[in-house]
């Protein structure tokens, strides 16, 4: 908790408590550009570690200060100049007022009180108006400081930013090979020259001020009286002593509560992420159990903290107090050998005290100035870097043929130069021919597309084309020569325009004719801005299939005379697939053309097939020719064909919506393929949520995107099952381990809620009192029961679910204060510290006063007793501030930890109580309320506890000022609080200064590292299209218009701020001249006019203090408004109202009659229209589908996750709204399609469905689900970690995990959303015979099943199609038809799907 010094500066230890500012924090991921001298970095993707690196950490290696400014050019070097000069200046004034304010109190001296009263008011008005010209030299410096440290930092870091963007682009890419292309190197630089401006801007002007203010500070104490001036400096250690031990303590619990919140957080954010889990097993209470105890600990630690601060802050003050009584005795002496006056004594204790405070505000900036340092070094280290690759006598060809030769190449990646790529690779590619290669995984095959295009020189060996090395020839021509289309088509956040000319000079109609012929132009068209539209990250996201063809329209428009695809159609459906592959066979027509196949059935009809095997070529021919050989491909082929089913569906299909709705004209297929689930909008967290910039749906290419290496997640989780947990947390390293991505984390604690009574038809366990509900909470279910169907069209979706944060009224200070109406006992007692703390400053300005009085022997007979008696009082004073303090800050601290505890618990119990779709929208991603958990409830804390103690401190000081004031004469009182509206502005301008003036523009420079970021993302698109330049040009652009906006916004703040500063000194003048004014009159003596003078010249500050925190306030205020709309938002599913129906048995029977729905985040898109479905009780029906029909959305239907916009789901005959929620969720058993485990061990995992289960039902369980087995394999059998913390399952393993949890759970309805499409073949056998078994039970069944094997044992197949079903029936009847069903069960290698060839 802060506080204010005793003469309105900050004690000497408070400082390093201050927390570091987001500019200074040093950057959390690892450097890209790292040397082998920096600390190692473990690169999970590419598993190079550094083992040295674990054994010790070298100091990070750091830049010279000087060379922070090596980019500086002559102009800086005189802004700098300037700011320099205005800096010291500024830094010196408050030290030369304190000389005319101890000359003030020197005409005390017994000369003056011998003239006339009007002879004093000139020397009073001559020393006022001097402080006027101090307040005008302030104005004028402190405007020139910040205007010209602000516009030199900025000018500075854009030409380092530049130089390093310049240089990035120029990188070969084995650089991004090994540092990763995912945008961290962008962000890593938005963060280092972050660093570096604020290391040579801000914090260099504020250190030459502080420094400023320590000599000047030393100087005038030394010339007043330098025998006071020296015992200042001597007593000064044990201050700061007293300060520095605290802090070390201070500093090292700091670290301990960031530990145990770590485990809540990480309780809470795995709540979050598997919401959809957690309220299928109706497990909201064991959450908030959880999350409620682990936050105890740091309940604990922060009451600690309090402690050590109460105290550290009494004994530092307390020690100030007593030196300044030491002090003051001693002049004594001073004045009786008149060795000094009063004036000179009080100016040189003061001016040494400043100087004090002045060198310790200066030290907080040596931690900026050593990450600055550092940062620069890694920056620079970068910028210094030169491309590897060589450049001999370039040439360029006449004409090209397109014949390549690969002439026995070896080739390995330098991030892994131990592992062989190519092995001595030959490959012919005749002219104008088309060649598939094709081979295993790990096989090579992929590495030819990037020797190609040169991304890489082979070890050994040529690549030709024409018969001439690539080497020899110009490397941008060479790339003009050549198209690329990839699976994962790049886009810069800029206009589809941009996006296809791609850094080339085209005319609109050359532009327009490229996207006719690649079956664009129709989508782009239909868009509202046509080619004008933004896409990428910031604008409209697009279908994948949308994206492939402006890649094409790409390739087209670069007109190339060979053609590289990788895989272009692998991810799309059978409908977007068909009509690229028309524009690719247009495209690929006379061109020599390389496919890189995954999928054989898409090649048969290439010239040529090249099979490879360990970097070598070990078969090449036709099709046909291939398969006579009967050898590796025939082998290949044989493996896919046994394989098709399960391999197809689920990697790939998720991308295309509506892949069956297919016209005759393939280029209008996209027309209608909107009416789909828009659930896919929630992808854009993966992309770090920049809010909602799409109009339209959201496809699965953002994932692919994000992360080019990684598999793609199964299909209908994303599509249409909405945005369950796993997607909202931003890094997938592969689709088979989700939970890694929670941060470590003890087990989610279902200990103590195992001895306690439960019975599996409610699931309500007696929970901890902790958690009991606000009755004021509480909801009326019957709200949620009806919805118009209008509801979601009535209002943009986006301040629907942002409760509209800006226009939304902050909670009052009465609704703070019932937040800890509990701890009013901490409050009082707090308080009363408080109130005495504060009092001590005004009454200490008194009796210096008085101090002053006897030093000239005014009305005092014996100047030592008097002197004694009053340093006495003053060494008392001292300690009492020790028990003062430590009442202040220890209870208060304790009220504000309950306080902190209490909302984040008010918070995650009010999040868990809202339905799934509020979790859909961006800002309620994962990671977005785990930081708010984390964050917002300590700014509640801060608006209302650590503000009360200061609010009390200060008033009290305030009050007893003013009484102070009244009691020795009103008028001069009346004037000082007049001031005090001038004192408020100057205080918060300050305030705004010191909370750092270069914040105000990171926000563009965030927008303009979206450009960047989407390169380098792209890279390998961008240096293929040669496009480095245009992203140069781009990002140039941006940082010009960044740098005229710091010129007027450095001018602006620094123009407040110097007006902030020259209202202080001047409303201090005006205190002074009108005292003299009182005097002059007879108002009051000489003596009451000097004592008025210094007991508001202290209180200033104190009156000044709480308007200094508005601006932390107001930039706090939008995080109390969001806590408070979390907690008072109104559910519209509300799992918490116990007003609904639990009928004794279940039948089962379920019927979907008429349903209308929509996703709330896209009301525009209708998932399911007039929809309705009967099932019988005991029942198994299925439901197939093309990717986006709606089949998961019913699955959420029927669990309530989301309600119906119109028509009614019926269980037994009654609407699902009559009963009760958890209820209901507790006689219904889920299987998603990609299971959940939580970081805890499998007997935690398995019965999180039934606490009280005994060690038999789990077992038993485990063992109906095929699990034992495996279970009882691992070292600690059920009692196995998995998760973070331990063994990663394969994707079959959690699979047969999540059915025990749902055997055990013995639900009477059943709903599956069937995974083991996903699963890895060894594992869909065992898997499989589990599902059999648990579908085989009468029970009521509902299953979203992908493979024909599951379709045996149904009573009923349901095929859906944009969300209406176009077809029913058993499996036979549905084959006999031959319509979608048989097209979806299988999708390539029905008659007549690929009649065309491919060239």
């Amino acid at each position: 908790m802060g506080s204010r010094g005793l003469f309105g500066w900050s004690p000497p230890h408070m400082q390093p408590l201050t927390p570091v500012s987001e500019v200074s924090e040093p950057p959390e991921s690892p450097s890209p550009y790292m040397d082998s001298g920096l600390e190692s970095v473990a690169l999970e993707d590419e598993g190079a570690v550094d083992e040295d690196g674990e054994e010790m950490e070298p100091p990070p290696a750091a830049v010279p200060f000087s060379r922070l400014f090596a980019y500086a050019d002559g102009f800086d070097w005189f802004l700098m100049a300037v700011g320099a000069l205005a800096a010291v200046a500024h830094g010196m004034a408050l030290v030369v007022y304190l000389h005319f304010f101890g000359k003030s109190i020197n005409l005390l001296n017994s000369n003056n009180l011998q003239k006339s009263n009007a002879e004093i008011f000139h020397q009073f008005k001559q020393h006022a108006m001097c402080i006027i010209y101090i307040a005008s030299a302030v104005f004028a410096a402190a405007w020139i400081e910040v205007s010209c440290w602000i516009f030199t930092g900025e000018r500075q870091t854009a030409v380092i930013r530049s130089k390093y963007v310049q240089v990035l682009l120029n990188q070969d890419m084995s650089f991004f090979d090994t540092y990763g292309n995912n945008g961290d190197i962008v962000s890593q630089v938005l963060s280092d020259v972050l660093l570096i401006q604020s290391a040579l801007s801000e914090k260099v002007g504020n250190y030459m001020h502080n420094m400023a203010t320590f000599f000047c500070g030393l100087v005038i104490g030394l010339i007043n009286c330098w025998q006071i001036a020296l015992l200042t400096l001597a007593t000064g250690p044990f201050i700061v002593a007293a300060g520095g031990i605290s802090n070390i303590f201070l500093h090292r619990l700091a670290e301990n509560i960031q530990d145990t919140y770590s485990e809540a957080a990480s309780i809470a954010e795995q709540a979050i992420s598997y919401i959809r889990t957690l309220y299928a097993y109706t497990n909201e209470t064991l959450a908030k159990y959880s999350y409620a105890t682990s936050l105890q600990a740091t309940l604990r630690y922060g009451i600690l903290i309090s402690l050590v601060q109460g105290l550290g802050l009494g004994f530092t003050y307390g020690l100030a107090i007593c030196s300044c009584a030491l002090q003051l005795w001693v002049g004594r002496f001073l004045v009786l050998h008149e060795k000094a006056n009063g004036g000179e004594i009080v100016t040189a204790l003061f001016a040494v005290i400043l100087s004090g405070l002045g060198l310790n505000q200066a030290a907080t900036n040596f931690y900026s100035f050593e990450q600055g340092r550092i940062a620069a070094y890694r920056l620079y280290e970068m910028i210094s870097r030169s491309t590897s690759t060589i450049y001999h006598d370039e040439k360029t060809l006449v004409s090209v043929l397109g014949s390549i030769e690969f002439r026995n190449v070896y080739f390995s990646y330098l991030s892994r130069p131990e592992i062989p790529i190519l092995s001595g690779f030959f490959l012919t590619v005749p002219p104008r021919k088309t060649v598939a290669l094709v081979g295993r995984n790990g096989s090579g095959k992929s590495s030819i597309i990037p020797l190609m295009e040169r991304f890489y020189d082979p070890t050994l060996g040529e690549v030709l084309l024409d018969g001439e090395n690539i080497k020899n020839l110009k490397l941008e021509w060479l790339r003009s020569q050549i198209g690329l289309v990839t699976q994962e088509p790049a886009l810069l956040s800029l206009s589809i325009r941009d996006n296809i000319a791609y850094g080339r000079s085209a005319s609109f109609d050359q532009i327009e004719e490229a996207a006719k012929t690649a079956h664009a132009h129709t989508f782009i068209s239909s868009l509202e801005k046509g080619y004008d539209t933004q896409v990428g990250r910031a604008g409209l996201t697009l279908t994948e299939g949308e994206m492939i063809k402006l890649s094409i329209a790409r390739a087209v428009l670069s007109n190339p005379s060979i053609l590289l695809l990788d895989e272009v159609t692998g991810g799309l459906g059978f409908g977007a697939e068909k009509a690229i592959q028309e524009a690719l066979d247009i495209l690929m027509l006379g061109r020599s053309t390389i496919i890189i196949a995954r999928r054989l059935g898409l090649i048969r009809n290439a010239d040529y097939i090249a099979v490879m095997e360990e970097g070598v070529l070990v078969e090449m021919g036709t099709h046909e020719e291939l398969l006579n050989l009967n050898g590796l491909y025939a082998e290949l082929l044989r493996c896919e064909e046994a394989a098709k089913l399960p391999k197809r569906t689920p990697i790939r299909n998720y991308k295309e919506h509506a892949m069956f709705q297919i016209e005759k004209d393939s280029s209008g297929s996209y027309c209608l393929q909107e009416p789909s689930s828009p659930k896919m909008v929630k992808a854009s967290s993966l992309q770090r949520g920049h809010g909602f910039h799409a109009s339209r749906q959201q496809d699965g290419n953002n994932i692919l995107q994000e992360s080019p290496k990684v598999h793609s997640p199964p299909l209908e989780q994303i599509t249409e099952s909405g945005m369950s947990a796993p997607q909202r947390i931003p890094s997938i390293k592969r689709q088979d381990s989700f939970e890694m991505r929670l941060p470590e984390l003890r087990k989610i604690d279902v200990h103590p809620l195992k001895r306690q009574p439960s019975n599996t038809s409610d699931p309500e366990s007696p929970i901890s009192p902790l958690l009991t509900s606000d009755p004021k909470r509480e909801r009326s279910h019957s709200e949620s029961y009806s919805r118009p169907h209008n509801q979601f069209h009535d209002m943009p979706s986006i301040q629907r679910f942002t409760g509209d944060l800006y226009h939304q009224k902050p909670p009052s200070l009465w609704r703070l204060a019932e937040l800890s109406l509990a701890e009013w006992l901490y409050a009082l007692l707090g308080s009363i510290g408080a109130a005495i703390f504060g009092s001590f400053n005004p009454l200490l300005a008194y009796t210096i006063a008085l101090i002053m009085a006897a030093y000239y022997r005014i009305g005092v007979e014996d100047v030592r007793n008097e002197v004694n008696k009053w340093c006495l009082i003053i060494a008392c004073l001292g300690f009492i501030t020790v028990i003062a303090n430590f009442l202040q800050h220890f209870y208060f601290g304790i009220m504000g930890e309950k306080m902190t505890e209490r909302v984040r618990r008010m918070m995650f119990s009010a999040m868990l109580r809202n339905e799934v779709g509020w979790y859909d929208g961006d800002e309620n991603s994962a990671d977005t309320l785990s930081m708010r958990l984390a964050n917002d409830a300590t700014f509640v804390r801060a608006a209302f506890s650590n503000r009360l103690s200061i609010f009390i401190q200060d008033t009290s000081a305030v009050v007893v000022a003013i009484v102070i004031g009244m009691l020795l004469q009103w008028r001069v009182a009346l004037v000082a609080l007049a001031t005090l509206p001038i004192l408020v502005v100057s205080a918060v301008a300050q305030k705004m200064w010191l909370a750092g003036f270069s914040r105000g523009i990171q926000e563009m420079h965030k927008k303009a590292s979206l450009v960047l970021e989407d390169a380098v993302r792209n890279i390998y698109t961008v240096v293929a299209f040669c496009a480095g330049n245009k992203v140069m040009e781009l990002y140039k652009l941006q940082l010009n218009k960044i740098l005229r906006k710091s010129f007027f916004h450095g001018v602006g703040i620094g123009f407040a701020f110097g007006i902030s500063q020259f209202l202080l000194f001047a409303s201090n003048a005006l205190l002074l001249w009108y005292t003299a004014l009182s005097v002059r009159d007879g108002h009051l003596t000489i003596v009451t006019a000097l004592k008025e003078y210094l007991v508001f010249s202290f209180a200033t500050f104190a009156l000044v203090e709480p308007f200094g925190l508005a601006p932390y306030i107001l930039k706090r205020r939008k995080s109390l408004i969001s806590v408070f709309e979390i907690i008072d938002r109104v559910p519209t599913i509300d799992p918490d109202d116990t007003s609904g129906i639990k009928p004794p048995s279940v039948y089962g029977s379920i019927e979907l009659r008429n349903i209308d729905f929509c996703y709330p985040t896209h009301p525009e898109l209708m998932v399911l229209s007039n929809f309705s479905l009967k099932v019988g009780g005991g029942q198994t029906v299925a439901v197939v589908g093309v990717s986006g029909s709606g089949k998961s959305t019913i699955i959420s239907l029927i669990e309530r996750f989301y309600d119906p916009v119109a028509g009614q789901i019926l269980l037994d005959g009654r609407d699902l709204n009559l009963y009760n929620l958890r209820w209901l969720r507790s006689h219904m058993g889920l299987v998603q399609q990609d299971p959940v485990i939580f970081s805890t061990t499998i007997r935690e995992n398995i019965i999180y469905a039934r606490h009280n289960a005994t060690e038999a039902e789990m077992k038993e369980a485990a063992r109906i689900a095929n699990a034992h087995h495996f279970i009882s394999s691992l070292p600690h059998g059920y009692d196995t970690h998995v998760g973070m913390r331990g063994v990663d399952l394969t994707p079959g393993q959690k699979q047969r995990i999540a059915i025990a949890r749902v055997v055990l759970k013995n639900a009477p309805i059943l709903l599956l959303d069937e995974a083991s499409s996903a699963i890895e073949s060894e594992s869909s056998r065992v898997v499989q015979e589990a599902l059999d078994t648990l579908i085989l039970g009468n029970k009521t069944t509902i299953l979203i099943a992908h493979r024909a094997a599951m379709m045996r044992h149904v009573d009923n197949i349901v095929v859906l199609n944009g969300g209406k079903i176009v077809e029913e029936g058993s499996h036979d009847s549905l084959v006999q038809m031959n319509g979608l069903y048989v097209q979806l069960m299988q999708p390539h290698f029905s008659k007549g799907i690929r009649h065309h060839r491919l060239v």
